[in-house]
Protein backbone atom coordinates (compact mmCIF):
# COMPACT_ATOMS: atom_id res chain seq x y z
CA UNK A 1 0.00 0.00 0.00
CA UNK A 2 1.04 3.61 -0.48
CA UNK A 3 0.26 5.11 2.50
CA UNK A 4 1.29 8.43 3.75
CA UNK A 5 3.61 9.03 6.19
CA UNK A 6 3.52 11.02 9.33
CA UNK A 7 3.26 15.06 8.29
CA UNK A 8 5.99 16.74 8.74
CA UNK A 9 5.02 19.87 10.95
CA UNK A 10 7.56 23.25 10.06
CA UNK A 11 6.99 26.66 11.53
CA UNK A 12 5.85 29.08 9.40
CA UNK A 13 8.64 31.51 9.17
CA UNK A 14 10.90 28.27 8.10
CA UNK A 15 8.60 28.48 4.78
CA UNK A 16 10.64 28.03 1.59
CA UNK A 17 10.80 30.97 -0.58
CA UNK A 18 10.08 29.37 -3.73
CA UNK A 19 8.04 26.11 -2.56
CA UNK A 20 4.42 25.70 -3.67
CA UNK A 21 2.40 26.78 -0.47
CA UNK A 22 -1.61 26.43 -0.15
CA UNK A 23 -3.16 28.19 2.13
CA UNK A 24 -6.12 28.06 3.98
CA UNK A 25 -7.14 31.96 4.76
CA UNK A 26 -9.48 32.50 8.27
CA UNK A 27 -11.21 35.70 8.46
CA UNK A 28 -10.20 39.23 10.67
CA UNK A 29 -7.39 38.41 12.32
CA UNK A 30 -7.00 34.88 11.82
CA UNK A 31 -6.21 36.27 7.87
CA UNK A 32 -2.80 37.39 8.81
CA UNK A 33 0.09 34.75 8.87
CA UNK A 34 2.81 36.90 10.14
CA UNK A 35 4.92 36.18 6.78
CA UNK A 36 5.22 39.78 4.93
CA UNK A 37 4.81 37.96 1.46
CA UNK A 38 2.25 35.69 2.11
CA UNK A 39 0.13 38.39 3.71
CA UNK A 40 0.65 40.81 1.09
CA UNK A 41 -0.33 37.86 -1.32
CA UNK A 42 -3.63 37.12 0.10
CA UNK A 43 -4.22 40.95 0.66
CA UNK A 44 -4.09 41.49 -3.20
CA UNK A 45 -6.20 38.81 -3.93
CA UNK A 46 -8.77 39.60 -1.70
CA UNK A 47 -8.56 43.21 -3.11
CA UNK A 48 -8.73 41.83 -6.75
CA UNK A 49 -12.22 39.72 -5.40
CA UNK A 50 -10.53 36.48 -5.88
CA UNK A 51 -10.39 35.43 -2.40
CA UNK A 52 -12.94 35.51 0.29
CA UNK A 53 -13.99 33.68 3.52
CA UNK A 54 -16.27 31.96 1.24
CA UNK A 55 -14.46 31.64 -1.72
CA UNK A 56 -12.96 28.13 -3.34
CA UNK A 57 -9.32 27.99 -4.05
CA UNK A 58 -7.65 30.24 -6.44
CA UNK A 59 -4.11 29.14 -7.63
CA UNK A 60 -1.93 32.70 -8.95
CA UNK A 61 1.64 33.28 -8.90
CA UNK A 62 3.28 35.81 -6.12
CA UNK A 63 6.39 37.16 -5.47
CA UNK A 64 8.02 37.44 -2.35
CA UNK A 65 11.44 36.77 0.37
CA UNK A 66 13.37 36.24 -2.74
CA UNK A 67 11.44 33.67 -5.12
CA UNK A 68 8.47 32.89 -6.99
CA UNK A 69 5.48 30.80 -5.42
CA UNK A 70 2.95 29.28 -6.64
CA UNK A 71 0.22 29.75 -4.25
CA UNK A 72 -3.44 28.45 -4.05
CA UNK A 73 -5.65 30.13 -1.86
CA UNK A 74 -8.85 28.45 -0.29
CA UNK A 75 -11.33 30.63 3.05
CA UNK A 76 -12.72 28.68 5.73
CA UNK A 77 -15.36 31.04 6.35
CA UNK A 78 -17.83 28.62 8.45
CA UNK A 79 -17.09 25.59 6.39
CA UNK A 80 -18.49 21.95 8.25
CA UNK A 81 -15.92 19.16 8.18
CA UNK A 82 -16.69 17.72 4.91
CA UNK A 83 -16.31 21.20 2.83
CA UNK A 84 -13.71 21.65 4.41
CA UNK A 85 -12.29 17.97 2.94
CA UNK A 86 -13.79 19.08 -0.30
CA UNK A 87 -12.04 22.67 -0.24
CA UNK A 88 -8.61 20.84 0.86
CA UNK A 89 -9.06 18.30 -1.80
CA UNK A 90 -9.55 20.86 -4.56
CA UNK A 91 -6.83 22.88 -3.76
CA UNK A 92 -4.35 19.83 -3.74
CA UNK A 93 -6.24 18.78 -7.53
CA UNK A 94 -4.93 22.43 -8.37
CA UNK A 95 -1.81 21.96 -7.43
CA UNK A 96 -1.83 18.35 -9.11
CA UNK A 97 -2.59 19.68 -12.00
CA UNK A 98 0.21 22.45 -13.03
CA UNK A 99 2.37 19.85 -12.16
CA UNK A 100 4.10 20.59 -8.96
CA UNK A 101 6.00 17.99 -7.31
CA UNK A 102 6.09 19.42 -3.92
CA UNK A 103 3.92 21.59 -1.62
CA UNK A 104 3.81 23.48 1.94
CA UNK A 105 -0.01 23.57 3.21
CA UNK A 106 0.01 26.86 5.38
CA UNK A 107 -2.78 26.85 8.09
CA UNK A 108 -3.78 30.16 10.67
CA UNK A 109 -4.19 29.55 13.79
CA UNK A 110 -7.33 26.99 14.12
CA UNK A 111 -8.92 24.13 16.34
CA UNK A 112 -7.79 20.41 15.88
CA UNK A 113 -11.00 19.38 14.26
CA UNK A 114 -10.41 21.80 11.39
CA UNK A 115 -6.73 20.62 11.29
CA UNK A 116 -8.06 17.37 11.31
CA UNK A 117 -10.64 17.71 8.36
CA UNK A 118 -8.20 19.96 6.21
CA UNK A 119 -5.38 17.31 6.74
CA UNK A 120 -7.88 14.09 6.01
CA UNK A 121 -8.82 16.17 3.00
CA UNK A 122 -5.07 16.58 1.48
CA UNK A 123 -3.96 12.78 2.06
CA UNK A 124 -7.18 11.66 0.73
CA UNK A 125 -7.06 13.49 -2.71
CA UNK A 126 -3.14 13.33 -3.27
CA UNK A 127 -3.77 9.17 -2.38
CA UNK A 128 -2.54 6.90 -5.47
CA UNK A 129 -3.51 3.44 -5.71
CA UNK A 130 -0.84 1.29 -6.05
CA UNK A 131 -1.80 -3.13 -6.88
CA UNK A 132 0.10 -5.61 -5.94
CA UNK A 133 -0.48 -6.59 -9.49
CA UNK A 134 -0.79 -4.59 -12.97
CA UNK A 135 -3.84 -2.34 -11.62
CA UNK A 136 -2.88 1.20 -10.81
CA UNK A 137 -4.02 4.72 -10.78
CA UNK A 138 -1.71 6.79 -13.17
CA UNK A 139 -3.33 10.42 -12.06
CA UNK A 140 -0.53 13.06 -11.18
CA UNK A 141 0.29 13.22 -7.52
CA UNK A 142 2.50 15.84 -5.12
CA UNK A 143 5.85 13.86 -4.10
CA UNK A 144 6.17 15.77 -1.17
CA UNK A 145 3.28 17.42 1.10
CA UNK A 146 4.03 18.74 4.34
CA UNK A 147 2.58 21.52 6.75
CA UNK A 148 3.62 24.92 8.16
CA UNK A 149 1.64 26.46 11.02
CA UNK A 150 2.37 29.30 13.58
CA UNK A 151 2.02 27.01 16.36
CA UNK A 152 3.78 23.72 15.73
CA UNK A 153 2.94 22.34 19.61
CA UNK A 154 -0.72 23.52 19.39
CA UNK A 155 -3.89 22.31 19.02
CA UNK A 156 -3.22 22.40 14.92
CA UNK A 157 -0.40 20.35 14.98
CA UNK A 158 -2.85 17.53 16.93
CA UNK A 159 -5.14 17.83 14.57
CA UNK A 160 -3.15 17.08 11.68
CA UNK A 161 -1.64 13.88 13.34
CA UNK A 162 -5.68 13.07 14.29
CA UNK A 163 -6.09 13.37 10.65
CA UNK A 164 -3.25 11.43 9.41
CA UNK A 165 -4.39 8.63 11.63
CA UNK A 166 -8.05 8.46 10.46
CA UNK A 167 -6.54 8.52 6.75
CA UNK A 168 -4.52 5.38 6.99
CA UNK A 169 -7.60 3.68 7.95
CA UNK A 170 -9.55 5.24 5.40
CA UNK A 171 -6.49 5.17 2.59
CA UNK A 172 -5.90 1.30 3.90
CA UNK A 173 -9.65 0.33 3.62
CA UNK A 174 -9.91 2.33 0.29
CA UNK A 175 -6.76 -0.12 -1.13
CA UNK A 176 -8.13 -3.06 0.24
CA UNK A 177 -11.39 -2.88 -1.96
CA UNK A 178 -10.05 -1.57 -5.04
CA UNK A 179 -7.45 -4.72 -5.31
CA UNK A 180 -9.11 -6.39 -8.53
CA UNK A 181 -10.63 -9.69 -7.07
CA UNK A 182 -7.88 -11.85 -9.02
CA UNK A 183 -5.19 -10.07 -6.61
CA UNK A 184 -6.85 -9.91 -3.13
CA UNK A 185 -8.18 -13.68 -2.90
CA UNK A 186 -8.66 -15.07 0.61
CA UNK A 187 -5.52 -16.98 1.02
CA UNK A 188 -3.87 -13.20 -0.15
CA UNK A 189 -6.13 -11.66 2.34
CA UNK A 190 -4.73 -13.86 4.79
CA UNK A 191 -1.39 -12.83 4.26
CA UNK A 192 -1.99 -9.11 4.19
CA UNK A 193 -3.47 -9.45 7.90
CA UNK A 194 -0.21 -11.39 8.85
CA UNK A 195 2.01 -8.81 7.43
CA UNK A 196 0.22 -6.24 9.70
CA UNK A 197 0.33 -8.02 12.24
CA UNK A 198 3.78 -8.36 12.34
CA UNK A 199 4.75 -5.24 11.93
CA UNK A 200 2.69 -3.84 14.24
CA UNK A 201 2.95 -6.52 17.19
CA UNK A 202 -0.31 -7.73 17.10
CA UNK A 203 -1.62 -11.27 18.32
CA UNK A 204 -2.86 -13.38 15.20
CA UNK A 205 -5.60 -16.36 14.87
CA UNK A 206 -6.22 -17.83 11.37
CA UNK A 207 -8.44 -20.57 11.46
CA UNK A 208 -8.97 -22.76 8.19
CA UNK A 209 -11.26 -25.63 7.26
CA UNK A 210 -9.69 -27.92 9.80
CA UNK A 211 -10.18 -25.30 12.59
CA UNK A 212 -13.18 -23.76 11.23
CA UNK A 213 -14.64 -27.99 10.97
CA UNK A 214 -13.97 -28.27 14.73
CA UNK A 215 -15.50 -25.20 15.58
CA UNK A 216 -19.02 -25.87 13.89
CA UNK A 217 -18.77 -22.76 11.33
CA UNK A 218 -21.08 -24.36 8.86
CA UNK A 219 -21.58 -20.60 7.52
CA UNK A 220 -18.21 -19.74 6.44
CA UNK A 221 -17.70 -23.45 4.98
CA UNK A 222 -20.88 -23.48 3.12
CA UNK A 223 -20.43 -19.69 1.50
CA UNK A 224 -17.07 -21.09 0.25
CA UNK A 225 -18.11 -24.58 -1.32
CA UNK A 226 -18.37 -22.69 -4.94
CA UNK A 227 -15.01 -21.29 -4.41
CA UNK A 228 -11.51 -23.27 -5.34
CA UNK A 229 -10.24 -20.68 -2.37
CA UNK A 230 -10.69 -21.94 1.28
CA UNK A 231 -12.43 -20.06 3.85
CA UNK A 232 -11.19 -18.52 6.67
CA UNK A 233 -11.72 -16.53 10.52
CA UNK A 234 -9.26 -14.04 11.32
CA UNK A 235 -8.41 -12.96 14.56
CA UNK A 236 -5.95 -9.84 15.40
CA UNK A 237 -5.50 -8.43 19.09
CA UNK A 238 -4.27 -5.84 20.13
CA UNK A 239 -3.57 -5.69 23.57
CA UNK A 240 -1.75 -2.81 25.77
CA UNK A 241 1.08 -4.37 27.83
CA UNK A 242 -0.01 -3.05 31.28
CA UNK A 243 -3.61 -4.46 30.45
CA UNK A 244 -2.77 -8.05 29.98
CA UNK A 245 -6.18 -9.80 30.36
CA UNK A 246 -7.58 -7.17 32.96
CA UNK A 247 -10.13 -5.33 30.15
CA UNK A 248 -12.86 -6.29 27.91
CA UNK A 249 -11.90 -5.63 24.34
CA UNK A 250 -13.53 -3.76 22.30
CA UNK A 251 -13.87 -6.19 18.92
CA UNK A 252 -14.65 -5.42 15.57
CA UNK A 253 -16.24 -8.28 13.14
CA UNK A 254 -15.70 -7.06 9.45
CA UNK A 255 -17.83 -9.42 6.59
CA UNK A 256 -14.64 -9.64 3.92
CA UNK A 257 -16.04 -11.20 0.83
CA UNK A 258 -13.64 -10.79 -1.55
CA UNK A 259 -15.51 -11.18 -4.29
CA UNK A 260 -19.24 -11.78 -4.53
CA UNK A 261 -21.12 -13.76 -7.60
CA UNK A 262 -24.24 -14.28 -5.79
CA UNK A 263 -23.47 -17.87 -6.24
CA UNK A 264 -26.13 -19.73 -8.12
CA UNK A 265 -28.36 -16.93 -7.20
CA UNK A 266 -26.51 -15.01 -9.94
CA UNK A 267 -26.11 -11.57 -9.73
CA UNK A 268 -27.00 -9.52 -12.79
CA UNK A 269 -23.81 -8.60 -15.12
CA UNK A 270 -24.25 -4.59 -14.75
CA UNK A 271 -21.68 -3.39 -11.94
CA UNK A 272 -20.71 -7.25 -10.93
CA UNK A 273 -17.49 -5.47 -10.72
CA UNK A 274 -18.59 -3.66 -8.11
CA UNK A 275 -18.24 -7.08 -6.12
CA UNK A 276 -14.49 -6.92 -5.78
CA UNK A 277 -15.78 -4.41 -2.97
CA UNK A 278 -17.80 -6.52 -1.20
CA UNK A 279 -15.06 -7.33 1.49
CA UNK A 280 -15.49 -3.39 2.31
CA UNK A 281 -16.79 -4.33 6.02
CA UNK A 282 -13.18 -6.17 6.53
CA UNK A 283 -11.51 -3.45 4.19
CA UNK A 284 -13.00 -1.09 7.02
CA UNK A 285 -11.70 -2.73 9.95
CA UNK A 286 -8.41 -3.56 8.90
CA UNK A 287 -7.68 -0.27 8.29
CA UNK A 288 -8.54 0.32 12.12
CA UNK A 289 -6.38 -2.14 12.70
CA UNK A 290 -3.62 0.17 10.76
CA UNK A 291 -4.49 3.17 12.40
CA UNK A 292 -4.10 1.36 15.78
CA UNK A 293 -0.24 0.10 14.90
CA UNK A 294 0.28 3.69 15.15
CA UNK A 295 -1.81 4.72 17.68
CA UNK A 296 -1.40 2.18 19.99
CA UNK A 297 -4.97 2.86 22.07
CA UNK A 298 -5.16 2.48 25.80
CA UNK A 299 -7.69 -0.25 25.70
CA UNK A 300 -7.42 -3.99 24.04
CA UNK A 301 -8.80 -3.92 20.42
CA UNK A 302 -9.54 -7.82 18.50
CA UNK A 303 -10.27 -7.65 14.95
CA UNK A 304 -12.60 -10.71 13.50
CA UNK A 305 -12.22 -11.42 9.13
CA UNK A 306 -14.85 -13.25 8.13
CA UNK A 307 -12.91 -14.14 4.63
CA UNK A 308 -14.49 -16.21 1.75
CA UNK A 309 -15.47 -15.90 -2.04
CA UNK A 310 -18.69 -16.38 -3.05
CA UNK A 311 -19.00 -18.51 -6.43
CA UNK A 312 -21.57 -20.59 -8.31
CA UNK A 313 -19.03 -23.86 -8.92
CA UNK A 314 -20.22 -27.46 -8.33
CA UNK A 315 -20.30 -27.61 -4.83
CA UNK A 316 -22.01 -24.36 -3.90
CA UNK A 317 -24.43 -24.46 -1.40
CA UNK A 318 -28.35 -24.34 -3.36
CA UNK A 319 -31.37 -22.77 -2.23
CA UNK A 320 -33.58 -25.03 -0.08
CA UNK A 321 -30.19 -26.17 1.72
CA UNK A 322 -29.83 -26.11 5.47
CA UNK A 323 -27.06 -25.67 7.55
CA UNK A 324 -26.18 -25.80 11.42
CA UNK A 325 -24.00 -22.69 12.37
CA UNK A 326 -21.75 -22.69 14.81
CA UNK A 327 -24.31 -21.12 17.79
CA UNK A 328 -26.62 -24.65 16.74
CA UNK A 329 -29.39 -22.54 15.13
CA UNK A 330 -30.51 -24.00 12.09
CA UNK A 331 -30.77 -22.13 9.09
CA UNK A 332 -32.74 -22.67 5.72
CA UNK A 333 -31.09 -21.22 2.63
CA UNK A 334 -33.25 -19.49 0.44
CA UNK A 335 -31.05 -16.78 -1.67
CA UNK A 336 -27.45 -17.35 -1.66
CA UNK A 337 -26.69 -14.35 -2.50
CA UNK A 338 -27.54 -13.29 1.16
CA UNK A 339 -24.38 -15.16 2.04
CA UNK A 340 -23.03 -12.22 3.96
CA UNK A 341 -25.28 -13.02 7.23
CA UNK A 342 -24.19 -16.65 7.54
CA UNK A 343 -20.64 -15.81 7.58
CA UNK A 344 -21.01 -12.98 9.93
CA UNK A 345 -23.60 -15.29 12.04
CA UNK A 346 -20.58 -17.53 13.08
CA UNK A 347 -17.95 -14.56 13.54
CA UNK A 348 -20.42 -12.83 15.83
CA UNK A 349 -20.48 -16.30 17.82
CA UNK A 350 -17.55 -16.25 18.06
CA UNK A 351 -17.02 -12.63 18.72
CA UNK A 352 -19.48 -13.00 21.81
CA UNK A 353 -17.20 -16.06 23.30
CA UNK A 354 -14.55 -12.96 23.81
CA UNK A 355 -16.25 -11.16 26.47
CA UNK A 356 -16.16 -8.63 24.46
CA UNK A 357 -17.25 -4.93 26.17
CA UNK A 358 -19.35 -4.06 22.58
CA UNK A 359 -18.87 -5.47 19.04
CA UNK A 360 -19.02 -3.45 16.34
CA UNK A 361 -20.21 -5.45 12.60
CA UNK A 362 -19.38 -3.17 9.73
CA UNK A 363 -20.77 -5.04 6.19
CA UNK A 364 -21.71 -4.58 2.48
CA UNK A 365 -25.36 -6.23 3.53
CA UNK A 366 -28.12 -5.55 2.05
CA UNK A 367 -28.64 -3.71 -1.54
CA UNK A 368 -32.15 -3.05 -0.40
CA UNK A 369 -30.17 0.12 1.76
CA UNK A 370 -29.52 1.96 -1.52
CA UNK A 371 -33.41 2.13 -2.03
CA UNK A 372 -33.52 3.70 1.98
CA UNK A 373 -30.58 6.25 1.84
CA UNK A 374 -29.33 6.53 -2.18
CA UNK A 375 -25.36 6.61 -1.86
CA UNK A 376 -25.61 8.46 1.18
CA UNK A 377 -25.40 7.37 4.80
CA UNK A 378 -24.85 4.24 6.62
CA UNK A 379 -27.96 2.92 8.10
CA UNK A 380 -26.87 1.49 11.87
CA UNK A 381 -28.55 -0.69 13.97
CA UNK A 382 -27.80 -0.63 17.45
CA UNK A 383 -29.09 -2.63 20.48
CA UNK A 384 -27.34 -0.32 23.12
CA UNK A 385 -28.03 3.44 23.31
CA UNK A 386 -24.58 4.69 24.92
CA UNK A 387 -22.60 3.07 22.12
CA UNK A 388 -24.66 4.29 19.72
CA UNK A 389 -24.16 7.61 21.12
CA UNK A 390 -20.88 7.25 21.00
CA UNK A 391 -20.44 6.07 17.37
CA UNK A 392 -22.83 9.44 16.25
CA UNK A 393 -20.68 11.40 18.43
CA UNK A 394 -17.49 10.19 16.22
CA UNK A 395 -19.50 11.00 13.19
CA UNK A 396 -19.81 14.22 13.91
CA UNK A 397 -16.14 14.85 12.75
CA UNK A 398 -16.25 11.74 10.55
CA UNK A 399 -19.10 12.94 8.15
CA UNK A 400 -20.16 9.43 7.23
CA UNK A 401 -23.88 9.84 8.35
CA UNK A 402 -24.53 7.37 10.56
CA UNK A 403 -28.24 6.97 10.67
CA UNK A 404 -30.01 4.50 13.37
CA UNK A 405 -32.67 1.94 12.00
CA UNK A 406 -35.13 0.14 13.86
CA UNK A 407 -34.43 -3.26 15.15
CA UNK A 408 -38.33 -4.09 16.20
CA UNK A 409 -38.80 -7.64 16.99
CA UNK A 410 -41.66 -8.06 14.80
CA UNK A 411 -38.90 -8.27 12.14
CA UNK A 412 -37.60 -11.57 13.26
CA UNK A 413 -41.44 -13.23 12.09
CA UNK A 414 -39.76 -12.38 8.33
CA UNK A 415 -36.96 -15.18 9.01
CA UNK A 416 -39.68 -18.55 9.98
CA UNK A 417 -38.86 -21.74 8.01
CA UNK A 418 -41.19 -24.79 8.04
CA UNK A 419 -37.50 -26.37 7.71
CA UNK A 420 -34.98 -24.79 10.02
CA UNK A 421 -34.75 -22.22 12.99
CA UNK A 422 -34.51 -19.40 10.50
CA UNK A 423 -34.31 -18.54 6.61
CA UNK A 424 -31.29 -16.57 5.17
CA UNK A 425 -33.90 -14.03 3.69
CA UNK A 426 -37.16 -12.71 3.80
CA UNK A 427 -40.33 -13.50 3.09
CA UNK A 428 -40.94 -10.07 2.20
CA UNK A 429 -37.73 -10.28 -0.37
CA UNK A 430 -36.22 -7.11 -0.59
CA UNK A 431 -38.87 -4.69 0.72
CA UNK A 432 -37.58 -4.20 4.60
CA UNK A 433 -35.19 -6.67 3.96
CA UNK A 434 -32.12 -4.02 5.37
CA UNK A 435 -33.75 -4.37 9.03
CA UNK A 436 -34.42 -7.70 8.59
CA UNK A 437 -31.23 -8.56 7.70
CA UNK A 438 -29.81 -7.17 11.10
CA UNK A 439 -32.44 -9.18 13.11
CA UNK A 440 -31.22 -12.26 11.47
CA UNK A 441 -28.08 -11.39 12.69
CA UNK A 442 -29.61 -10.40 16.39
CA UNK A 443 -29.81 -13.88 16.71
CA UNK A 444 -26.04 -14.70 17.13
CA UNK A 445 -25.22 -11.52 18.73
CA UNK A 446 -25.54 -12.57 23.07
CA UNK A 447 -25.79 -10.17 25.57
CA UNK A 448 -23.34 -7.54 25.20
CA UNK A 449 -23.55 -3.86 23.61
CA UNK A 450 -23.91 -4.79 19.57
CA UNK A 451 -24.06 -1.92 16.52
CA UNK A 452 -24.15 -2.81 13.01
CA UNK A 453 -23.28 -0.88 9.93
CA UNK A 454 -24.66 -1.97 6.77
CA UNK A 455 -22.29 -0.01 3.91
CA UNK A 456 -23.71 -1.52 0.57
CA UNK A 457 -25.11 1.53 -0.53
CA UNK A 458 -22.35 3.67 0.18
CA UNK A 459 -19.48 1.21 -0.33
CA UNK A 460 -18.64 2.82 -3.96
CA UNK A 461 -18.32 5.96 -5.71
CA UNK A 462 -19.80 6.54 -9.00
CA UNK A 463 -18.06 10.00 -10.08
CA UNK A 464 -14.45 11.21 -10.25
CA UNK A 465 -13.86 14.40 -7.89
CA UNK A 466 -10.89 15.90 -6.16
CA UNK A 467 -11.36 14.01 -3.13
CA UNK A 468 -11.60 10.94 -4.38
CA UNK A 469 -12.20 8.95 -7.52
CA UNK A 470 -14.35 6.70 -8.81
CA UNK A 471 -14.92 3.13 -7.22
CA UNK A 472 -14.60 2.03 -3.72
CA UNK A 473 -14.78 4.41 -1.06
CA UNK A 474 -13.53 3.00 2.17
CA UNK A 475 -17.09 3.40 3.60
CA UNK A 476 -17.09 3.02 7.46
CA UNK A 477 -13.12 3.06 7.97
CA UNK A 478 -13.38 7.27 8.90
CA UNK A 479 -16.40 6.97 11.42
CA UNK A 480 -14.63 3.36 12.97
CA UNK A 481 -11.50 5.18 13.42
CA UNK A 482 -12.72 8.45 14.71
CA UNK A 483 -14.71 6.63 17.72
CA UNK A 484 -11.07 5.08 18.80
CA UNK A 485 -9.64 8.38 18.91
CA UNK A 486 -12.58 9.03 21.19
CA UNK A 487 -12.03 5.90 23.52
CA UNK A 488 -8.88 6.59 23.56
CA UNK A 489 -9.02 9.98 24.44
CA UNK A 490 -11.64 8.89 26.98
CA UNK A 491 -9.12 6.14 28.41
CA UNK A 492 -6.43 9.27 28.70
CA UNK A 493 -8.65 11.44 30.85
CA UNK A 494 -9.02 8.89 33.36
CA UNK A 495 -5.34 8.21 33.39
CA UNK A 496 -4.23 12.02 34.17
CA UNK A 497 -0.89 10.81 35.13
CA UNK A 498 0.29 9.09 32.05
CA UNK A 499 1.34 10.93 28.73
CA UNK A 500 -1.35 11.87 26.12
Amino acid sequence: MNLPGLPSVRPLPGLSSARPVFAFMGTGQDAAFGLAWLDEAVRRLRIAGLAGAEAGPVLATVSGDGGKHPLVVAGLGDADVQTLRQQAAEAVALMQAHGHAACTVVLPALDASTAQAIAEGVFSANHRFRSAGPACDARPHIEDIDFAVTDPGGPVAAGLRAGWLTSLAALSARDLATEPANILTPPVFVERCRSLAEKAGFGLTVMGRKELEAAGMAGLMTVAAGSRHEPFLIRMDWQPADMAGTAKPLVLVGKTVTFDSGGISLKKAEDMDHMKADMGGGAAVFGAMAMIAELRPRFPVTAIFAVVENMPGPDAMRPSDVIRMASGATVEIINTDAEGRLILADALHYAAGLQPAAVIDLATLTGASFGIFGPLGIGTFANDDHWFGRLEKADGQAGEKVWRLPLWPEYRAFLKSPVADLRNFSTTGQNGSTPVAAAFLSHFVGEHPWLHLDLYNTCWNRQDGPLMPQGPTGSGSRVLAQLILDLDGEAASQQPNSES
